[in-house]
């Protein structure tokens, strides 16, 4: 099997493994020696690391919160900071649409979030063809019904597409 399985804990602590391509895993082996870790993610020295962890050249990059305290590169960041990051790309990739014209595009972005991006990918894996019950398991949905949802934003979009065609 090329790939990993990562575990990972998610909504409400429940935990599940999901699927990383071995593209991913090479990006992830490149970030990990970023971080002053061994490129395996298996390696006894990565052991307890978080997978999101602190800049190392955080010293470089805000020097105005440099502490002089070393950061332990197996430290991880909290949750709430992934997501403020998150936002703070979404609210950047507004600002170039609001530049460019596109309102309506700013806008679906000021609004994006961690399970925007999250509703995405499960409606565009479905969309590409990934059999629900392979989505169901790696969104962590108890319910097939559940991941039936993202079924039914595929039907909206693909009704939505044959009514324009129509019109034309």
């Amino acid at each position: 099997m090329e790939g990993w399985l990562l575990r990972v804990i998610g909504k409400g602590q429940k935990e599940r493994e999901v699927p990383l391509p071995a593209d991913v895993v090479g990006e992830l082996a490149r970030y990990l020696v970023s971080r002053g870790l061994d490129a395996d993610p298996e390696d006894i020295g990565n052991q307890g690391a978080f997978l999101l962890g602190k800049a190392s050249d955080a010293a470089e990059r805000a020097p105005g919160l440099n502490t002089g305290q070393a950061i332990d590169p197996r430290q991880g960041i909290a949750a709430t900071t992934f997501y403020d990051q998150i936002k703070r790309f979404f609210e950047d990739c507004a600002g170039v649409l609001r530049e460019q014209g596109d309102a309506k595009g700013a806008e679906r972005f000021t609004k994006a979030s961690t399970h925007w991006m999250r509703h995405s990918h499960a409606s565009h894996a479905i969309a590409g063809g990934m059999p629900i019950e392979i989505a169901q398991q790696n969104l962590g949905h108890a319910s097939l019904a559940t991941t039936t949802v993202y079924v039914t934003t595929e039907k909206r979009r693909r009704m939505r597409a044959v009514e324009a065609f129509w019109k034309r």
